[in-house]
């Protein structure tokens, strides 16, 4: 609590204020990062116009340690630990990840118009985010490097699309 006042320039009684455990600034600090990530990730999707390439770039954003999206990260892996001890931080994560793997459901239904094979969008979708959270996971340790993930990502996406 005493970093977040430091960082917002406020005292740590103003933040206790609005926030009285850490539990809570934690749940709306998430809540807000999860808004901001979906509104940078939508436009940076604006400007492709190929259903794969959308594809590649709404899951490269899940493992690309730059920003806009690096700087959500380190939140997100405090998040992820905590939701063993807050049970009201659970509902909030699976909202924001049925929502992140709907629209990668969505962004694969509109490339399957473009397989030849047909493709069930949302076992895609759900194969898709267990690779990307595996591999952010194995970044964020320093298992694999940026260009190996960004590889990964590339050949699951041909593996579940076909070529």
């Amino acid at each position: 609590m005493a970093a977040v006042a430091r960082e917002a320039g406020v005292s740590k009684a103003l933040v206790h204020y609005y926030f009285p455990t850490r539990q809570e600034l934690l749940r709306a600090a998430f809540a807000y990062s999860a808004e901001q990530w979906n509104a940078s990730v939508a436009e940076s999707l604006e400007r492709v116009p190929d259903a794969r390439k959308r594809i590649e770039r709404f899951l490269l954003a899940s493992v690309d340690p730059t920003e806009p999206f690096g700087e959500h990260r380190a939140l997100w892996n405090e998040v992820w630990s905590s939701l063993r001890v807050d049970e009201e931080l659970r509902p909030i994560v699976q909202d924001a990840y049925a929502s992140w793997v709907g629209e990668l459901a969505r962004l694969v239904g509109q490339a399957r118009s473009d397989s030849a094979s047909p493709i069930d969008a949302r076992s895609a979708a759900w194969r898709l985010a267990a690779v990307v959270d595996g591999l952010d996971s194995m970044l964020y340790l320093g298992l694999v490097d940026r260009a190996r993930a960004r590889r990964l990502v590339r050949q699951s996406i041909e593996k579940e699309l076909g070529s």
